[in-house]
């Protein structure tokens, strides 16, 4: 799968379809659009790919409103790469941009930059200067033949909750792994490089991989039940994954720890994915180190016992 960051010029030729969406998490709703996208590639033989913007539009708009992002870019690219998208087009958001009108983004973008053959976005997609555009419009310039225009509607469980990366993301943030990784269709993941921490495990005896929360956001702080994937490898490892600041050392960074069952390796500046199940209790203080360690030899007799029940929800 390519990535084009605003030049299209080689693009124009190929007559695309496209869905238009930032697409963070690639939940259950994203599927269905997804699902309707990729048909095109049998019915119209045409490649198809995603635009989105860069930086989301909300960080530049109302910054005081913008969370970081589900999954980090890499996971969104592997998951979109997986599912059988051929590009994924960015094109660059400022507030100079924000002043395109809706029917200059049709023209100028859709129709003259890259000549989509297909478009497929939300039934409440709307889009250019103060959110004026909307599928509607797009319809109109399919009656004067510019391209063919397919609006998705809405997708919920059987419950009416509709499907929302920002519903996901406050399941995340409440410790509600289990329910969000049903929104999502597979386990909601971590990655990143490993970085140097203080090797405070080690001395307990639960060496861990340390990552940072620089592209993503951090789940409810607490102790996890997860599954990690080292580069190079194509196994998952039952792990136990502490997420939060350390308290019983008076830490203030957020942090993840990931202690891998049965591993010895080195894993320094390798990448690695922690995939999420299940969140088993939040993060203590404890009177002494001896007590964090047997509460730790719990916490893995628990995590093991969830993990031999599970297997590792995941498209990629």
């Amino acid at each position: 799968m390519i990535v084009k960051r605003n030049n299209f010029e080689s693009i124009k030729r190929q007559n695309y379809s496209i869905a238009v969406g930032n697409f963070d998490g690639i939940h259950k709703g994203h599927k269905y659009l997804l699902d309707a996208l990729l048909k095109y590639k049998k019915t119209d033989n045409s490649k198809v790919a995603i635009l989105s913007f860069t930086p989301h539009p909300v960080k530049i708009m109302a910054p005081d409103k913008w969370q970081k992002n589900l999954v980090r870019f890499r996971t969104k690219y592997e998951k979109l790469k997986l599912l059988g998208l051929d590009a994924l087009f960015l094109l660059s958001f400022s507030k100079k941009f924000s002043e395109t009108s809706a029917e200059q983004f049709i023209v100028k973008y859709l129709i003259n930059m890259l000549n989509v053959k297909n478009i497929v976005v939300g039934e409440d997609f709307r889009f250019g200067y103060n959110r004026e555009g909307n599928v509607n419009l797009l319809k109109k310039y399919q009656e004067k033949g510019a391209f063919n225009v397919e609006a998705i509607e809405k997708k919920s469980d059987n419950k009416n909750n509709i499907f929302s990366s920002s519903l996901i993301r406050d399941l995340v943030k409440n410790g509600n792994i289990i329910k969000a990784n049903t929104f999502l269709g597979h386990n909601w993941q971590v990655q990143g490089k490993v970085v140097r921490g203080n090797a405070l495990g080690r001395t307990l005896g639960f060496p861990t991989a340390n990552l940072k929360y620089i592209y993503q956001i951090s789940p409810q702080r607490g102790i996890y039940a997860c599954w990690t994937q080292i580069e190079g490898e194509t196994k998952w490892r039952m792990s136990a994954a502490s997420s939060g600041i350390r308290p019983h050392y008076d830490g203030k960074e957020e942090i993840l720890e990931v202690y891998i069952f049965n591993y010895t390796g080195n894993l320094y500046q390798k990448r690695i994915k922690v995939s999420f199940v299940e969140k088993i209790r939040n993060e203590e203080k404890f009177n002494s180190d001896q007590d964090l360690i047997v509460r730790m030899k719990k916490d893995c007799e628990h995590i093991k016992e969830i993990l031999t029940k599970t297997e590792v929800l995941d498209n990629n």
